[in-house]
């Protein structure tokens, strides 16, 4: 990856634990389509594994040795062991006695999800806090977003929840829309029949706040311009959140990532500045200040331990195209393996255990 905003933070040396680094976590993601929350794949992970280059090229050598996956392979990928009895020799460094047990975790953001949340973020919460509340203090605007997730779609009748999301996606897109005024006054018509159509208290108190919100609406459009990171992003979001649980276990800490466009010099700086900082959107969601001692990107070619985080990136992802109606080999192997280790703290619109459990029902 060449360019100004890819130099000062590229890192090519092995990564060590050490007192000065702290404990390194190796990331990468899978699912990642950028603003095209809509996309046929549903979700977008960040597998986090806490593991230095040094003894991930141990792991890495070792797990080559047991798969018999020849040196031409330069790195690891999960479709490398979507065959014979591999899948079952890599899961074992996720069990315990393996060895990564213990050692990872995966941020996972449902994007439909991720969609309506930024409705709720971008305008009626912003709406809201220019009024003097904080729709964060009791969680209203998580209860907003899991209504209009859960329940968006029963409530409203014709294609109207789906037309209300394609609606937000054109509204809210970095990518030049055209004529503003009519994507605005599009997505707020939308906005306005959904309300009118809406069977469910929960989902008309949503979208009464939301149409509230045009004159926030126009403000947010008119600073499209300088969007730092697009408000559809949810890259930065995952990555930042996946950092912070990680430093909530091991206190100081140094992040290597999977080179990304999206991850540039800046918004890596931003993203370690927030954390550093304990910033939150408003005062109720301050964090506590973590110590995070870098934040860099680097290549699998170059480290051992982002072929690792690649692989956890792999099996989440297999995991969630397996369901009850949509049953496959490596789901029923991957599930009880992957399913502990999602991070608590997902973009996810249910607590259950299995956040894909309703895979089939959500696509309908």
């Amino acid at each position: 990856m060449t360019g100004a905003e890819y130099q000062r933070l590229t890192q090519t040396a092995p990564t060590l634990d050490s007192e000065t680094d702290g404990r390194w976590i190796a990331c990468d993601e899978s699912g990642y389509d950028g603003e095209d929350l809509l996309s046929d794949g549903r979700y977008l992970m960040v597998a986090g594994v806490a593991v230095d280059d040094a003894e991930a090229e141990l792991i890495v050598r070792e797990l080559r040795k047991e798969t018999h996956i020849q040196p031409t392979v330069r790195d690891l990928k999960f479709k490398h062991f979507q065959r014979g009895d591999r899948l079952e020799k890599l899961s074992r460094l996720w069990q315990p006695d393996g060895a990564l047990h213990s050692r990872c975790s995966v941020y996972v953001v449902d994007k439909r999800y991720g969609l309506i949340s930024k409705i709720i973020d971008l305008l009626i919460e912003e709406e809201a806090y220019k009024r003097g509340v904080d729709l964060h203090v009791d969680g209203r605007a998580r209860k907003l977003a899991r209504a209009l997730a859960c329940d968006g779609r029963r409530a409203l009748k014709d294609n109207r929840y789906e037309r209300l999301q394609r609606a937000f996606v054109a509204f809210a897109r970095c990518k030049d829309p055209g004529d503003r005024q009519v994507v605005i006054q599009t997505f707020y018509d939308e906005v306005e029949a959904a309300w009118t159509a809406s069977t469910r208290r929960n989902v008309t108190e949503a979208l009464g706040l939301l149409r509230t919100t045009r004159p926030h609406a126009d403000a947010l459009h008119d600073d499209a311009e300088r969007q730092h990171p697009p408000h559809l992003e949810l890259l930065d979001t995952a990555l930042a959140t996946l950092t912070r649980s990680w430093s909530g276990r091991l206190g100081a800490i140094s992040v290597l990532a999977d080179k990304h466009r999206e991850l540039t010099d800046s918004r890596l700086e931003t993203i370690a500045r927030v954390l550093q900082t304990g910033a939150g959107a408003t005062p109720s969601v301050m964090h506590r200040r973590l110590r995070i001692r870098r934040m860099v990107r680097g290549s699998s070619h170059d480290h051992a331990s982002i072929q690792l985080a690649d692989l956890l990136a792999g099996a989440a992802g297999a995991t969630a195209k397996h369901s009850a109606n949509n049953p496959t080999e490596t789901g029923v192997l991957l599930r009880p393996i992957i399913l502990p280790l999602i991070d608590p703290t997902s973009l996810l619109p249910t607590d259950d255990l299995d956040p894909f459990l309703n895979n089939d029902a959500s696509r309908k």
